[in-house]
């Protein structure tokens, strides 16, 4: 079972910083305690957290979920020792230009009143039911998440891998879920894994809540969907999967050609 206070790690200045060791994969053994790092935007880490990241995870690959423009306005630090990739598996698929630059300014804005303001006042128009799919089965998040497992495969041994996206938990959630799909883990444990989301932002997301109905509430929907997760928002990407590749493994193997070969040594590198 998932729990929090298990996987979260300790990165001042990085949300929704979390680690998939200590789930039972293939075999019955466990992930490898961190290893597997997955987070939100790295852009607030300071000079203690970059070191952590350097010394006690060396990080060996650094994974960037996010789109050009998201990594244009809130660009990555250095890390040494970490090989840095830019892999957008959501171009603009799902928003325009005038409403990813709304986004963007939006998202710039810590103060959770002047952010929802300033969206409900673009009337930013994202198709929350169909932004999953988009992500996972697009051309640009094939491509991405293909090249994901590739860097996977090739980071160095006794080397951490960190992805993220800009909150740790859509793009980065979808990740995380492929992931531990190729490693054997069970779906249930997968889908909480995502849930914790909820346990990281909790604050933020009871704070929202009283600032959305204050200012607008027929946007709560929306807003829960920008800020938090479901699991009815991931389980239709599940089902594509059992249905178009007979599972989420059939997708990796298939879809993102990761070999049987692949698949045993991303366990021999990840579990233990």
């Amino acid at each position: 079972m998932a729990d929090y206070e298990v996987q979260k790690i300790e990165l001042t200045g990085v949300p929704n910083a979390r680690q998939l060791g200590g789930y039972i994969g293939h075999g019955g053994k466990k992930v490898k305690n961190n290893v597997l790092l997955r987070t939100g935007s790295l852009t607030g880490a300071n000079e203690n957290t970059i070191k952590q990241l350097e010394t006690y995870y060396n990080l060996g690959s650094l994974i960037d979920l996010r789109m050009r423009p998201e990594r244009e306005v809130q660009p990555d630090p250095d890390i040494s020792g970490a090989e840095y990739y830019p892999l957008s598996v959501l171009d603009s698929l799902v928003v325009d230009e005038k409403d990813l630059e709304a986004y963007l300014k939006a998202f710039a804005l810590a103060d959770l009143g002047q952010r929802y303001k300033l969206l409900f006042e673009s009337n930013i128009k994202i198709d929350t039911a169909d932004i999953y799919s988009q992500i996972a089965f697009s051309e640009s998040g094939i491509a991405g998440y293909t090249r994901m497992f590739e860097i996977l495969l090739d980071n160095p041994e006794n080397s951490a891998v960190l992805f993220h996206c800009t909150q740790g938990k859509d793009r980065t959630g979808i990740a995380a879920a492929l992931i531990l799909s190729a490693l054997g883990v069970d779906r249930q444990t997968i889908i909480e894994d995502y849930l914790l989301t909820n346990v990281a932002y909790a604050d933020t997301i009871e704070a929202l809540r009283e600032e959305v109905m204050r200012i607008k509430p027929e946007m709560l929907e929306f807003a829960l969907f920008v800020e938090s997760v479901n699991a009815a928002f991931i389980q239709p990407v599940f089902d594509t999967m059992d249905k178009e590749y007979g599972s989420a493994l059939g997708f990796i193997q298939n879809a993102l050609k990761v070999s049987d070969k692949g698949i045993e040594e991303l366990r021999r590198l990840y579990l233990e």
